[in-house]
């Protein structure tokens, strides 16, 4: 045979082997999912796609690509977090490739990996083109503690969720991952997904069995997080200040008691809501991260702060004069303010919400101009009113009248007393 021949012959073999390659790709069934991530941009999709292979009892191959601008990605099987099948991306140590944890889900918090369920990551996955990309087969994925997948099912429960922005690179499979920014539920037909086994193909024109028409970017609002997160940013933000003012300013203690009181209300609710939440959602239930601890501290120094000026005003009811207790009392009460302004700076990160902590921070910074400017100028208006009632004054005022008079009595002789130029704290009544 010549060489002509053979070359003619390798062609076709070649051709033969490619068009059979692609009708086996073409022969493997899937459910598709692609739906807006974090942003509108085709290329911020999150796509998930199944094979459940007919020659198998534990295995499934998947596609799964999402955004690489955040700092992990995932999708799930199940309803929600807690008890679900969770597959965790991120990028590898040396950022040229991804790191592929099976996770199990025990509710809203971090999912812990699991050495139960098997991954191979297969060839096509790494970080393409701004974005996540993994082609898999799990095994020992179609049931797990706490939950299983139902391969007979038309509309099998899903989840996904994209990590905060930024870059996360570890080959760990037990890396810490920060709290979702965005996530979204959506179902897929397994039951026309099975047949023979092999990682689907994905392409620009692939029409999803299900869409999702809006962004779930930060979507799907936590109601009890956010009335949490309300009340408290309201009483240390603008409630617990515009108490401090009405004593500061308009030296009205009877207004800043009324006012600091309801802020304290508002605290106990949010701090119980917050408490409640966390528990009956599994967000971090034993209280013990940062946000949570902080919390507590400020919500105690917050008692403490209102109990103290409450006994204080009764002392002086009694005595007529200021309790000594009232010392402590105006070093908590800005102490306690501020401390629980930082924790709500906290908090916000604690939630991956960094819009809210941008926000909040220029309120902030806001919310100290105005009360440091109103109790400058209050104080200066004192300084003034005090200079007018001093010995000085007297002199310049008696002679601006021509009448001489007899000279200002000396100290401790009755008078017109010495006033302080000092912005001494109102007296608590």
């Amino acid at each position: 045979m010549s060489s002509l021949h053979q070359a003619r012959l390798r062609a076709l073999f070649t051709v033969f082997m490619t068009a059979f390659s692609l009708a086996a790709q073409a022969a493997v069934p899937a459910s598709t999912y692609v739906g807006m991530g974090s942003s509108s941009d085709a290329k911020d999709n999150v796509t998930v796609s199944v094979n459940v292979p007919s020659d198998s009892t534990d295995s499934l191959f998947y596609h799964f690509s999402a955004p690489s601008a955040q700092t992990w990605a995932a999708f799930g099987i199940g309803s929600q977090m807690k008890g679900a099948l969770i597959f965790v991306m991120y990028a590898s140590e040396d950022g040229s490739n991804v790191t592929v944890s099976p996770r199990l889900g025990e509710g809203h918090v971090m999912p812990q990996h699991t050495s139960s369920v098997t991954v191979d990551v297969l060839s096509g996955s790494g970080i393409v083109d701004g974005s996540f990309v993994v082609n898999a087969k799990c095994t020992g994925c179609r049931s797990w503690s706490g939950g299983s997948a139902d391969v007979n099912s038309s509309s099998q429960d899903m989840i996904w969720a994209l990590g905060p922005s930024g870059t996360l690179k570890s080959d760990d499979t037990s890396a810490t991952i920060s709290q979702h920014e965005g996530y979204n539920f959506f179902n897929l037909n397994l039951k026309e997904a099975t047949g023979t086994g092999g990682v689907p193909s994905i392409s620009n024109s692939t029409t999803a069995d299900n869409s999702n028409d809006g962004s779930g970017f930060g979507g799907h609002i936590n109601p009890g997080v956010a009335f949490h997160a309300f009340l408290m940013v309201a009483a240390f933000l603008v409630v617990f200040p515009t108490g401090y003012l009405a004593l500061r300013v308009l030296e009205r203690v009877w207004l800043h008691w009324g006012i600091q009181s309801f802020a304290l209300l508002m605290v106990c609710v949010g701090s119980a809501a917050g408490i409640g939440v966390s528990i009956r959602q599994q967000l971090t239930p034993s209280l013990k991260s940062g946000h949570q601890v902080l919390g507590l501290v400020v919500l105690t120094l917050v008692l403490t702060t209102w109990t103290v000026g409450l006994v204080g005003h009764r002392i002086y009811k009694k005595t007529g004069a200021p309790a000594k207790i009232m010392k402590g009392h105006r070093v908590l009460g800005p102490s306690t303010i501020l401390l629980g302004l930082v924790n709500c700076f906290v908090g916000f990160h604690f939630a991956s919400n960094n819009h809210g902590m941008i926000v909040f921070g220029i309120a902030m910074l806001l919310m100290f101009i105005i009360v440091g400017s109103l109790t400058f100028f209050k104080r200066r208006q004192k300084m003034r009113k005090g200079a007018m009632n001093t010995p000085a004054a007297f002199n310049f005022r008696e002679g601006e009248s021509g009448n001489a008079g007899p000279p200002p009595p000396l100290y401790g002789e009755g008078g017109i007393p010495l006033q302080s130029y000092a912005n001494t704290p109102p007296v608590y009544r």
